[in-house]
């Protein structure tokens, strides 16, 4: 059994670390924090027979990916490794499986387009799970955003990259995907229905108001509103866990391209906070 609990102070204040009550913005910060009580993690899996995403219920926004369920089920342990030395927490075991849910997609599950609400999505959030998704949600903006302060040559193309998504060009440089993570954090508030105006602002300004205007929604209804729209169902959780998934999965391509930087000799070194290149995927 494992049993631990983090970890690592984010460098800027939380708007409002806990959605279970209203607090002041200029509250201290809690860690972000992690308890397991289980050696076995929960998979959800999407797929449309073509590819295969698979999300781990005890680690909001981690997933898995393959061409077949058994190829994504081999990354479980490099995908929770690398999560659980993200919060600076070693592991000492190799995890177990079982899936739990299943949802049968017609999105390009290939190219990471999914829609499923997973079961954990739609419980309820007690104040301390609240608090801890929100600080997930607040330390993983601050790592992708760390990540690509840091990189030298944001515009320096991957034509690898050069190619047609389902949400049109796929961003090719540093600076494109982080832009393409920036903005999509107001898609993500847009899933509870709130009315807002979208600002020009760095991007942890827009991520604390998008944790503001998520805030007032927890504090009138916790986590019961469900709504559909464009045929995908969306709870406060499912956007919580969305936006940490959104900022790793990007992530993973900035570390792909900073990696291809270093084989080709433009830069010497670079930082992996989020310890994806440790696990090859």
């Amino acid at each position: 059994m494992l049993d631990t609990e983090h970890a690592q102070t984010p460098s800027q204040h939380l708007p409002s670390q806990s959605l279970g009550v209203p607090r002041l913005l200029n509250d201290m910060p809690q860690k972000p924090s992690l308890k397991l009580t289980t050696d076995t993690l929960s998979i959800a899996f999407e797929t449309n027979g073509k590819g295969f995403m698979g999300f781990i219920e005890e680690l909001p926004g981690a997933f898995i990916r393959g061409r077949t369920e058994d190829e994504a089920i081999s990354k479980v342990n490099q995908e929770a490794n690398s999560y659980l030395k993200w919060l600076s927490i070693t592991p000492s075991v190799s995890f177990k499986t079982q899936i739990v849910q299943r949802h049968q997609s017609s999105l390009a599950v290939e190219d990471a387009d999914n829609e499923i609400l997973l079961d954990a999505d739609k419980e309820k959030m007690d104040e301390e799970n609240s608090r801890n998704m929100v600080d997930l949600v607040w330390y993983s903006g601050e790592t992708i955003h760390q990540i690509y302060s840091k990189s030298g040559f944001k515009d320096w193309i991957d034509d690898s990259r050069i190619r047609k998504t389902f949400y049109g060009e796929n961003p090719k440089s540093i600076r494109e995907i982080f832009d393409h993570v920036k903005y999509c954090q107001y898609y993500y508030l847009s899933r509870m229905k709130i009315a807002f105006e979208k600002k020009e602002e760095d991007f942890m300004a827009i991520r604390k108001f998008c944790l503001e205007k998520l805030n007032e929604i927890y504090c009138k209804n916790n986590n019961s509103l469900q709504f559909e729209i464009d045929n995908e169902h969306w709870t406060l959780k499912k956007v919580l866990r969305r936006f940490i998934w959104h900022d790793r999965i990007h992530g993973k391509a900035i570390m792909r391209i900073l990696e291809k930087q270093k084989q080709n000799g433009i830069i010497d070194e670079y930082e992996d906070p989020f310890h994806f290149m440790e696990s090859n995927q």
